[in-house]
């Protein structure tokens, strides 16, 4: 959800300012070709109808950070050319002062701080060139006041992208977690489990998925309170954790349910190393706790779909519990 809405806002941005430059290059066409500047007049031409076709596709390109990039290139480029073909009057070096916030707005911090490093410094040799030419005594007070308010505009720019990109990736990561056990969210199963299983059918690899019930949860919640019961999932949570690898994914299903993905594994290695050990670790930490596990592998040569291995491993739960809900 936030990294939709994060695309969405970058995705407007450019809209946005398309909008605004489309018009600037075509009003600006039109009067440096009464001025003279014809070869110039036909490049903002060319540029402004090149923007108003990528106006169009960026409503729903899926390559909008190229698209992004590739707008900034043609417009710091029109800049830069303008600033050295025109007098210092003209006012172009104006415009320097808005790279640094259009890199960071469009291309996040690592892409933006490259473009604006390029940009910025192409801007500046240009500016440099002009008014070394047409003034020579005043070029170091413009170069300096130039340089040191793009520096000043840089620095905030860059320090705003950087935190605002900082909580941008505490906020996905909350939301990918269950806010109990620390656990992922349910709700990114199906899309891990669909990559697992895509990357698994690649390199012909088994995937197990593994389903767990705390037997008689319920009743451990009417008798003991909620507080016990959530003490029992995040200590089950905590085993977990313990007994999975870092290429595993563990989830919070729902309630006292949990799913585990293990990329890389069969059904019976995974039921007699970490379906021991959990059973081992759990009784050691709640002693008269018992849980009921079902197994279900897909490959490494047929593969199932994501919702039939998720049913496959919870009917095989159930089976288990059914069955006077043996321990692991």
């Amino acid at each position: 959800m936030i990294e939709t809405e994060e695309y969405g806002y970058r995705r407007t941005t450019l809209r946005v300012l398309l909008v605004v430059t489309i018009f600037a290059a075509s009003f600006f066409a039109v009067t440096n070709w009464l001025a003279g500047f014809h070869l110039f007049s036909i490049i903002e031409a060319i540029i402004a109808s090149f923007w108003s076709w990528i106006l169009v596709i960026s409503k729903t390109t899926q390559y909008l950070q190229r698209w992004s990039f590739v707008y900034l290139c043609t417009f710091y480029f029109l800049v830069i050319y303008g600033i050295m073909i025109t007098n210092f009057k003209a006012g172009l070096f104006s415009w320097l002062f808005i790279f640094p916030i259009l890199s960071y707005l469009l291309l996040g911090l690592k892409a933006g701080t490259v473009i604006t490093f390029v940009s910025v410094s192409g801007g500046l040799a240009a500016l440099g060139q002009l008014v070394w030419a047409s003034d020579t005594e005043a070029h170091w007070i413009v170069i300096g006041n130039v340089g040191f308010t793009l520096a000043a505009i840089w620095s905030m720019v860059y320090v705003y992208e950087a935190k605002r990109e900082e909580v941008v990736k505490y906020l996905k990561e909350q939301a990918r977690k269950d806010p109990l056990t620390g656990l992922l969210n349910v709700r990114d199963l199906n899309g891990i489990l669909t990559s697992t299983l895509q990357i698994a059918e690649r390199h012909s690899q088994p995937v197990t998925l593994v389903y767990i019930d705390i037997n008689d949860f319920k009743q451990i919640n009417d008798a003991q309170g909620h507080q016990k019961g959530n003490e029992i999932l995040l200590a089950v949570a905590k085993a977990i954790k313990k007994m999975t690898r870092v290429e595993d994914q563990a989830f919070r299903y729902g309630g006292d349910e949990f799913c585990i993905i293990f990329p890389n594994c069969v059904e019976q290695q995974v039921e007699q190393t970490f379906g021991i050990r959990l059973a081992n670790e759990v009784h050691e930490n709640l002693d008269k706790l018992t849980m009921s596990i079902g197994y279900a592998q897909t490959g490494p040569t047929n593969f199932c779909s994501p919702d039939s291995l998720i049913h496959k491993a919870d009917k095989n739960m159930y089976l288990v519990k059914s069955t006077s809900k043996i321990n692991i």
